[in-house]
């Protein structure tokens, strides 16, 4: 049986051109919000509501700008609707007792595995097991003798692929997956309104899958077309030549694209910013993740004016495993957030999704509370506070760490209705964020998410 919310978008109402949102808490205070052919039109108390347009309670809750993910990986999240997640452990005994036939997809391996790891622990049907950070599959012997063609001859011995997302999924005839539409409404649930999909080999084509799939703005970071910034990987197995990384970087800049630069480790971090040296900087650089960053390599990154986009979720979700894998030197630099913003650099928060939490309000617990998922505190010098956690979120897709989007007139209607005024949810999102209530989500102007209780009534 449909819930009342779904037969409002079942039946058509949910593409009305009009909307009064009334009494929502905006900027302290409570008014009411007019939407009109999906822009905010009128802001204040007791509006009018014309002929036609749906009126929708908002019972004093906060009225956001919708939340945006900076980074991401939707095929993949999509995709870890369906498989057997190890959870950063390397236990693989319980492969042998899943039941079907065909490929079985495992992810969030604590460890890379060898074939042989796999092969002891399910040989009866192909399996492919992904490493926690979505660098490395490995292949049991099943899934080698299915793939061979398509694999080199070291590959094909040790059955790992290193950063070959694209390639394997070629290999396996795979398109976007149907699961997309199930995460859009997801996230558009946690009230996400623009995602930001940080996979680096995305054909135009791909992108425009994505955004046909589901309702959120989606910005592609490995879009050859742009018009993000362009996705470059450091490989931690295979780290580029500094003149190889210098002409990547030159060649996005020269054709007006700033880059985006996955860098994990010291080492990557390091070559990254030697080629920024080199080639200069373009304003809307970022480095993704920035996992290792000590006070001189961020007062370099600092200088040439770089974005941070980081992951207060991996942590979270895996910072014993960070802990006892990590060089002790570098242990004071691990996933920093408030130290980085005391040196002068420009932070943004996202998921890394389905490697992070993909809940934006886990993102916000994560970056305020500091403390892996079961409890252990993770570097709390680093915490930043509530509404920093959440300006990050609100913050625009094309400058991530910039000034936050606003409900105001004049401006796309992007929305994000919450259930509690803004200082109450937030006090949610820290201690509980399960329990943080979003009633209604719009993406310029049309509800894409409709909780039970957000139903609109026409005006009469």
């Amino acid at each position: 049986m449909l819930t009342v919310a779904q037969t409002v978008a079942e039946d058509g109402r949910h593409r009305a051109a009009s909307w009064l949102i009334r009494d929502v808490e905006v900027g302290g205070d409570n008014v009411d919000c007019q939407v009109t052919e999906g822009m905010v039109t009128a802001l204040g108390p007791r509006l009018e509501a014309p002929v036609g347009t749906l009126v929708l309670d908002g019972r004093g809750g906060a009225l956001l700008p919708g939340l945006a993910d900076h980074h991401l990986h939707l095929r993949a999240a999509a995709a870890a609707r369906h498989s057997y997640d190890l959870r950063g452990g390397t236990d693989l005994s319980a492969l042998s007792e899943l039941t079907g036939a065909g490929w079985l997809r495992v992810i969030g391996a604590g460890a890379p595995l060898s074939r042989a790891d796999v092969d002891r622990a399910c040989s009866s049907r192909p399996v492919r097991v992904q490493h926690r950070s979505g660098a490395v599959w490995t292949l049991n012997s099943a899934g080698v003798d299915l793939l061979r063609a398509g694999l080199t001859g070291e590959e094909a011995r040790t059955g790992q692929l290193w950063r070959s997302d694209g390639r394997l999924r070629r290999l396996l005839g795979g398109t976007v997956q149907s699961g997309l539409g199930e995460l859009g409404k997801e996230l558009a649930a946690r009230g996400v309104t623009h995602v930001t999909d940080a996979t680096p080999d995305l054909d135009d084509a791909a992108v425009a899958g994505l955004r046909h799939a589901i309702p959120q703005n989606v910005l592609a970071l490995g879009s050859l077309g742009g018009p993000g910034p362009r996705k470059l990987v450091v490989a931690d197995h295979d780290l580029a030549a500094s003149d190889t990384l210098n002409a990547r970087i030159a060649a996005a800049h020269e054709a007006g694209r700033p880059v985006a630069v996955h860098c994990v480790t010291q080492v990557a971090l390091a070559l990254t910013i030697a080629a920024l040296d080199t080639v200069g900087a373009l304003p809307g650089d970022r480095i993704e993740h920035a996992a290792v960053c000590d006070d001189a390599a961020a007062d370099r990154l600092a200088e040439h004016g770089v974005t941070i986009v980081t992951q207060s979720t991996l942590f979270a979700r895996h910072g014993r495993r960070y802990l006892a894998d990590t060089d002790p030197a570098d242990r004071d630099h691990l996933w920093r957030h408030a130290g980085l913003l005391a040196r002068g650099l420009a932070v943004a928060l996202s998921s890394d999704g389905p490697y992070g939490d993909l809940d934006p309000w886990h993102t916000v617990a994560a970056a305020v509370t500091r403390r892996t998922h079961d409890g252990i505190p993770f570097l709390p010098d680093e915490a930043v506070t509530p509404r920093v956690a959440l300006g990050s979120l609100l913050a625009s897709p094309s400058d991530p760490a910039g000034a936050q989007r606003a409900v105001r007139t004049g401006a796309v209607a992007d929305l994000c209705l919450l259930a509690d005024p803004l200082g109450r949810a937030l006090a949610q999102a820290v201690t509980a964020p399960d329990t943080v209530g979003v009633r209604a989500t719009f993406v310029a102007g049309r509800p894409v998410h409709l909780d039970d209780t957000a139903i609109g009534r026409p005006a009469s």
